[in-house]
């Protein structure tokens, strides 16, 4: 029997556990990587779970350097790691439009990992794919690079993590991924294909909540910036700048494409369930460290995704007659902490 097919765009902290897992369904995983970096990416690869403190060894992928080698060759899914800002940049909209062109003649469904204010519009009509072609997916582990630097708690094994190129840690539900099910049976079939590995769980959620996820979580990392990424409850006692930062995620979630389920969330996600959900998620994700990890991950690679998300939901609040007071606000502070963070390096 064929193994199914899978093209990840992306060997990083996303691609590689995705890879990994469902390599171990005996999926048939192929790398698209930038020119130069084949050499970087070539098996073995290690990672390091702190589920069970131990080493993964990844193998048996194949890594192609160019979409022209793709020429000839048919996936059944195309994951595509790159973040909101990525995607929408020249280099990856030159890159999601060759990849359109080579999958466009199969039947092939593009999993999106991107977040953010429009960017799904970009992905179909850059890749000229139709919508039933186009889901959105994420990780449902929290996953960093070796070279992270996060600090070390006991039970992880720092030498084993020197030896690994991506740490990852799986929440205690062990849904390592998520996928948008606008298409039913395409995500049942990932969600399966994930699932064979017999460690790692694919959650299932609705095209309307996709929408909401992609853009309503970037105003609380801006409060947690702007409290030196200190864990929540120090983030926390900041109750104007709190108060300020769940106004501004309301804001959004009221905004009409969101519908009736961002309006029926406003009124239960709050300045308490807010705290509720990272108390939760830091305590349940030791051994790693989640406030290092939101530093680097939301305040370094994955920021210009957030602010950039943000600054679009305004504009188009603001274009809907919305005065948006609680974002602007937040996005002045955050401004205004840039400009001093400048004033400090220069």
């Amino acid at each position: 029997m064929t193994k199914p097919a899978v093209l990840i765009v992306g060997a990083g902290a996303t691609g590689l556990p995705v890879g990994y897992h469902l390599s171990l369904g005996d999926a048939d995983v192929t790398f698209l990587v930038r020119p130069g970096r084949k050499a970087a990416f070539e098996a073995p690869q290690r990672l390091y779970c702190y589920d069970d403190v131990s080493l993964k060894t990844f193998d048996g992928y194949d890594i192609v350097e160019d979409v022209s080698e793709l020429a000839g060759r048919r996936f059944e899914f195309v994951l595509v790691t790159l973040d909101g800002h990525a995607s929408l940049s020249e280099a990856g909209t030159d890159m999601l439009r060759a990849l359109g062109d080579a999958i466009r003649p199969s039947d092939a469904t593009v999993i999106m990992c991107a977040f953010g204010m429009g960017v799904r519009e970009h992905y179909l009509e850059t890749m000229g794919i139709p919508e039933s072609r186009l889901l959105h997916g994420f990780l449902g582990m929290l996953s960093h690079q070796a070279g992270a630097g996060l600090p070390v708690h006991p039970p992880t094994d720092p030498a084993k993590v020197a030896q690994a190129a991506i740490c990852y840690r799986h929440p205690k539900s062990r849904k390592g991924f998520r996928v948008e099910t606008g298409n039913p049976a395409a995500a049942k079939r990932f969600a399966a294909l994930y699932e064979r590995s017999g460690v790692s769980k694919c959650a299932r959620f609705s095209k309307d909540m996709s929408s909401i996820f992609s853009t309503i979580a970037f105003p609380v990392y801006v409060a947690f910036e702007l409290e030196g990424w200190a864990d929540i409850a120090t983030v926390t006692r900041n109750k104007r700048l709190w108060r300020l930062a769940c106004q501004a995620q309301k804001e959004i979630l009221t905004q009409p494409q969101h519908g009736w389920r961002g309006k029926a969330l406003s009124l239960v996600i709050g300045p308490r369930v807010n705290k509720m959900v990272h108390v939760k998620s830091e305590r349940d994700m030791l051994p790693m460290d989640s406030p290092a990890f939101e530093r680097f991950h939301h305040g370094g690679k994955v920021r210009a995704q957030g602010v950039e998300s943000m600054y679009r939901s305004l504009d188009e609040g603001r274009r809907q007659g919305r005065p948006m007071n609680a974002l602007r606000a937040l996005l002045e502070l955050l401004e205004a902490h840039e400009q001093a963070a400048r004033t400090v390096v220069g």
